[in-house]
C-alpha cells in the first residue's frame, strides 16, 4: 500500500488556506489546516506530520514560535509561506528552524514538489543519523496562560503559577530565590509566605505531571531557591 504523506498548513487567511488544501489533497497528501497557533498546537498534541507550512501573520502567536517549537519538539520539516521577503524576515526564519522560506504569492505545484522534496531530505536524514533526538522544549503562552509540553500537552494555569513559571523560565538554569518569588506573587513576609509558596510550587509540580506524564521541570536547589531545568521558550 502507498505510503501518505501528512502535512499541516498553519494559515490564517480562509480562502488560501482552503485552496491550497483542496490542491493538495487532490494531489495525494492527507492534509490538516489550522487558523491560529493554538489550533496548531491542538493538532500536534493528536497526530504528528511530514511537514508543517506556516505563515508568519498568524492572529494569536507569530509562526517563527511555531517553527522554534516544531524544531526542538518534531521530527517533521518546516517551510515557512510569507508574503514577508525582506532579508531580516529571512534570517529569522532559518534562524528558528525553518528548512525553506518560500515568498507568497507561490504557485501550488511549487508548493507540492517542495514538500515532496523536503520529505525525501527529512527521512533520508532520519535514516542516516545515529544521534539521539533533542531534549523536549516547553512553551509558555503568554496569550493563553498556558505552558505547553514537549509533547504538545496544553496546560492552563492561574495567575500566580503563570507568574511562578515566567519568573523561573526568565532565569534559565539560575535559581530564583524563594525572598524573590514571594515578592512577586504578592504574599505577604511572614510564615503564611512560606506556606502559601510551598503548597503552589508543590500543587503545579503535580499538575504538571498529572497532565504530561513526565517528570516536573521545577526543581529545588537548596538554600537558593527553585530553577527551571528544561528548554523553555517564552512567546
Amino acid at each position: 500500500m502507498k505510503e501518505t504523506l501528512s502535512v499541516i498548513i498553519v494559515e490564517d487567511n480562509v480562502d488560501l488556506r482552503e485552496s491550497t488544501l483542496e490542491f493538495l489533497t487532490l494531489s495525494g497528501l492527507q492534509v490538516t489546516g489550522a487558523a491560529s497557533g493554538l489550533e496548531f498546537y491542538q493538532a500536534l498534541a493528536k497526530n504528528s506530520y511530514d511537514v508543517t507550512v506556516l505563515d508568519i501573520g498568524l492572529p494569536d502567536q507569530n509562526g517563527y514560535v511555531l517553527s522554534e517549537y516544531a524544531r526542538n519538539n518534531t521530527r517533521m520539516g518546516i517551510i515557512i509561506l510569507t508574503a514577508r521577503d525582506n532579508i531580516d524576515d529571512r534570517v529569522q526564519g532559518y534562524s528558528c528552524g525553518a528548512d525553506l522560506y518560500l515568498v507568497k504569492p507561490v504557485d501550488t505545484r511549487e508548493l507540492l514538489a517542495a514538500i515532496i522534496s523536503l520529505i525525501g531530505r527529512q527521512r533520508s536524514k532520519q535514516q542516516e543519523s545515529h544521534l539521539p533526538a533533542k531534549a523536549g522544549t516547553w512553551l509558555l503562552l503568554k496569550e493563553l496562560w498556558t505552558l505547553l509540553s514537549p509533547g504538545s500537552v496544553m496546560i492552563k494555569l492561574t495567575s500566580k503559577e503563570f507568574r511562578l513559571l515566567e519568573a523561573l523560565i526568565k532565569n534559565a538554569d539560575n535559581p530564583v530565590s524563594r525572598d524573590q518569588l514571594i515578592t512577586l506573587l504578592g504574599y505577604s513576609d511572614d510564615e503564611y509566605a512560606n506556606r502559601a509558596m510551598d503548597s503552589l510550587v508543590r500543587r503545579l509540580r503535580r499538575k504538571i505531571e498529572g497532565f504530561t506524564h513526565l517528570p516536573s521541570p521545577i526543581k529545588t536547589v537548596h538554600s537558593a531557591g527553585y530553577c527551571f531545568t528544561a528548554p523553555a521558550i517564552i512567546s
